[in-house]
């Protein structure tokens, strides 16, 4: 078995250091991407890469680094003092892929009042929430703004063009 490994395998030696260096620069992107997801792009994003100080040894690394630190601090330059951005999509596109998945099981496929199942997927609906959400917003209320900002849904609207009645034909 050592001999059939070393058979497929034996031409990555040639590779060692340079595998090595490559390893280190992942883990380098791992540990600034997996930065980024969590406390977002701000003016302390560039200087986490320093504090870490993942890079030792090889000119690739020391250069890898600083073109990473480069671009962040760049790229972070272009942000309010104070203030943090979100540095990847990841909790946008879950929050799509739940409305997807919830919205999957409606029959007619519009997004309009839809769009407002997304809000649920981030929050803990309790029984609390749902009461004072029932004893705070009225139906009438609720429906007008909706109205006002959705328009009339694909449904209402079906139902005007097939439902309407025609006073010019008789009932046989």
């Amino acid at each position: 078995m050592h001999q059939k490994l070393k058979d497929k395998l034996g031409w990555l030696i040639n590779y060692q250091e340079s595998l090595s260096i490559w390893k280190l620069m992942v883990k380098m992107t791992r540990t600034v991407e997996t930065q980024l997801k969590n406390c977002g792009l701000n003016e302390q994003s560039s200087s986490f890469l320093n504090v870490q100080q993942l890079s030792m040894g090889t000119n690739s690394l020391v250069n890898f680094q600083l073109k990473i630190t480069e671009y962040l601090r760049i790229e972070s330059s272009k942000i309010q003092s104070g203030q943090t951005i979100l540095a990847t999509s990841d909790v946008i596109e879950s929050l799509f892929g739940k409305y997807k998945q919830f919205s999957a099981r409606c029959p007619l496929k519009q997004i309009g009042q839809m769009i407002l199942s997304i809000s649920l997927s981030t929050m803990k609906l309790t029984g609390s929430v749902v009461k004072l959400a029932l004893e705070t917003v009225r139906y009438l209320d609720l429906e007008a703004w909706s109205l006002e900002v959705f328009g009339r849904s694909m449904l209402s609207k079906r139902k005007t063009v097939f439902f309407a009645s025609n006073d010019d034909t008789e009932t046989a």
